[in-house]
């Protein structure tokens, strides 16, 4: 049999099979969907290294934005648990130094920046890779080679209607993606969490296009 190689770091020993969709995303509601859950081929190393974000991600992805049934099912269950565990307490302060007080009309309120969060954009990039891989379309992608923001702006509804869209549960995850024709630039991506908190990434062709000044690329003639 032909040994499947890791989707995330190309190791030709991969024994395990890993979640694109972090599972724990997902509310009881959603155990008996007939969605697909994409998984890919993983090492060990891979597949244990983001464990422990994962949780974090879906902690502070839950506050990233005004509450809907998804989200409201996911706290009151799960995540309510997982912070009673004896971790718990752990997680609360990780999630409580992520809010930010700030003033608003209606009030004192707290703000979530997950951009600003290396643990959140982590897995953000790692959900990425692992859906290049099972797209076909390049892999591995390394960690490296992917850029992470939050959406911050309006994309052209043409823009949108050319992009693939997925196949996965979209009141959990919503993900389009398109190829660009571009030297350094392989495709773009946009990922919506729970209806409301998206994510515009770049997967970028190798890490040294990633790392090269954005004038160098601009210096040379559009392919497009």
């Amino acid at each position: 049999m032909r040994k499947k190689r890791c989707a995330y770091c190309g190791s030709d020993t991969a024994p395990t099979v890993d979640h694109v969709v972090p599972r724990s995303l997902y509310p009881a509601s959603k155990s008996a969907s007939r969605i697909q859950r994409i998984t890919v081929p993983a090492c060990k190393s891979c597949n244990n290294g983001w464990a422990d974000d994962e949780a974090h991600f879906r902690n502070v992805i839950l506050l990233c934005g005004e509450q809907n049934p998804v989200v409201h099912e996911l706290w009151e269950g799960k995540t309510r648990r997982a912070l009673a565990e004896a971790d718990g307490r752990k997680r609360a302060l990780d999630l409580a130094v992520q809010l930010v007080p700030v003033k608003t009309p209606e009030g004192d309120r707290h703000m979530i920046y997950p951009a600003k969060d290396k643990r959140v954009t982590r897995v953000v990039r790692k959900i990425v890779r692992g859906l290049c891989h099972h797209h076909n379309l390049m892999s591995p992608v390394l960690d490296a080679q992917v850029l992470v923001d939050v959406h911050k702006f309006v994309i052209p509804p043409e823009f949108l209607e050319e992009m693939t869209r997925g196949n996965t549960d979209e009141d959990v995850l919503k993900y389009q993606f398109g190829l660009i024709e571009d030297p350094d630039i392989h495709s773009g991506w946009l990922l919506t969490f729970y209806s409301r908190t998206a994510f515009l990434c770049i997967v970028f062709k190798s890490v040294e296009a990633r790392d090269r000044p954005l004038a160098e690329r601009s210096a040379e003639p559009n392919t497009a």
